[in-house]
């Protein structure tokens, strides 16, 4: 008799093999149970209480099953996942503080978060101040902070909370008191719901370390009605609140603004201001209604490359400004500014570029390759309009260097020494000559 070979009907039911193909069938399912755990891990973080432990000490989400998940990028804790809607109308800030707790629990060895707080498409109504980022205690640092979204117009939070008041610290989506290093807010819009609201207030000093530090926002949109968008501030003994990276940023033309985008040297009686430093703006597109767009009440070291920036108010009795730099005595090397590439339009006489109160002790501005001579062609505009003010404390003219510029209207100057600090080279004057360009005052 032949022998049957463990393939064939005879084989299959010896029980040798049926306890061999148990055993592999067993060792399959466990290998395959470690992959289907392993994606899931990279997938998301906490798409099933049962499925995983938490990463970095996380709460469990609220959501169980993580078929029903929205897909989440790897390293990202999404709001959806505790409970946020996103369409708009439902109230999202209770689900949107527990997904940040979850972020702000994920910290590693180093102290630096692990994980971001991520805001998949929609859009998030939040009606609490802080929901972002509660002031909390300097001791207690936040490190590596990433707030991202799907993109501009795909995710957005509606900042719906009540307007503040005359206190610093209300009316905030994010307040960072002294605690926070390597924030970063990427592919998102914000926007307001009402007039009197703040995006986010920085409040820092050398006092036990309270500082903040290098921020970037990479594709970030504010939209709507802002107090102000960033706030920075501090005691006697303020310090850092510095290395600010804005890249590709907007601004939607509805925004106005009753304060500043960007306020730097909230209390300037403080000296110490002076060392918020180091701004950085790159190919930014900010077209707003109206307002101040840059505040540097304490001076400031600022880079701005390439961009479109608009003030779209026609309104020739409303004041708007982009660089507005109040006269006041500072320290060395803090009254730097430096333009280059800027495509600046102003729509209204009362619109302007610059209202530069810098002195001549250490101050240097340069604009080179800008215009602002959009709308040189319309008497409307550039008749009796001034997009450049110098009204320098003591009258000591700043250094100031326009090259290769095509500018509209005049320019016009309250100093009373070192005029000769002004000056142009290779520029296009539209609308004056360059002998009767400056207007003395």
């Amino acid at each position: 008799m032949s022998k049957q070979s463990s393939n064939g009907p005879a084989g299959d039911a010896a029980p040798a093999s049926r306890a061999r193909r148990k055993l592999i069938g067993a060792a399959g399912m466990v290998a395959g149970a470690g992959v289907a755990a392993a994606a899931g891990s990279v997938a998301q973080i906490g798409a099933s209480a049962s499925a995983q432990a938490p990463v970095g000490g996380a709460p469990p989400p609220r959501r169980q099953s993580a078929a029903a998940a929205d897909p989440v990028p790897p390293g990202r804790i999404s709001v959806k996942d505790y409970g946020a809607v996103g369409n708009g109308s439902a109230d999202d800030t209770a689900a949107i503080e527990k997904a940040r707790d979850a972020v702000f629990a994920s910290r590693n060895g180093n102290g630096f978060l692990t994980h971001h707080l991520y805001f998949p498409a929609g859009i998030y109504r939040v009606t609490r101040a802080d929901a972002l980022l509660p002031k909390g205690s300097p001791g207690d640092k936040i490190n590596g902070y990433t707030i991202e979204g799907q993109g501009k117009r795909c995710s957005e939070i509606l900042f719906d909370a009540p307007a503040g008041g005359g206190d610093p610290y209300s009316g905030n989506l994010l307040t960072a008191h002294g605690r926070v290093r390597q924030l970063r807010v990427r592919e998102i819009t914000f926007r307001s719901a009402r007039a009197g609201l703040n995006w986010m207030y920085c409040w820092s000093s050398v006092s036990g370390g309270q500082s903040n530090q290098d921020f970037a926002f990479d594709d970030v949109e504010w939209r709507g009605p802002w107090n102000r968008v960033i706030g920075l501030d501090g005691d006697d003994k303020s310090n850092l609140n510095s290395e600010w990276s804005f890249n590709r940023c907007h601004l939607a033309n509805d925004v106005v603004f009753g304060d500043a985008f960007l306020h730097s040297g909230m209390s300037p009686a403080y000296s110490q201001q002076d060392q918020f430093l180091n701004f950085w703006f790159r190919d930014c597109k900010f077209e707003y209604r109206s307002g101040t767009l840059l505040r540097f009440a304490r001076g400031g070291y600022v880079n701005v490359y390439g961009g479109s920036w608009i003030q779209c108010n026609t309104d020739p009795n409303l004041r708007s400004v982009f660089f507005d730099l109040p006269p006041g005595p500072h320290n060395n090397t803090v009254k730097t500014l430096l333009v280059c590439g800027v495509r600046f339009e102003l729509r209204s006489r009362a619109s302007k570029l610059m209202d530069c109160g810098w002195d001549a002790r250490n101050a240097n501005l340069s604009f080179i390759a800008c215009t602002d001579a959009a709308l040189a062609h319309s008497a409307e505009v550039s008749a009796g309009c001034y997009p450049v003010t110098y009204r320098p404390r003591n009258g000591d003219m700043p250094f100031v260097k326009w090259q290769s510029c095509q500018l509209m209207g005049n320019h016009e100057s309250y100093a009373t020494a070192n005029r000769e600090r002004l000056v142009f080279e290779q520029c296009n004057t539209l609308n004056a000559s360059m002998e009767q360009f400056v207007v003395q005052r």
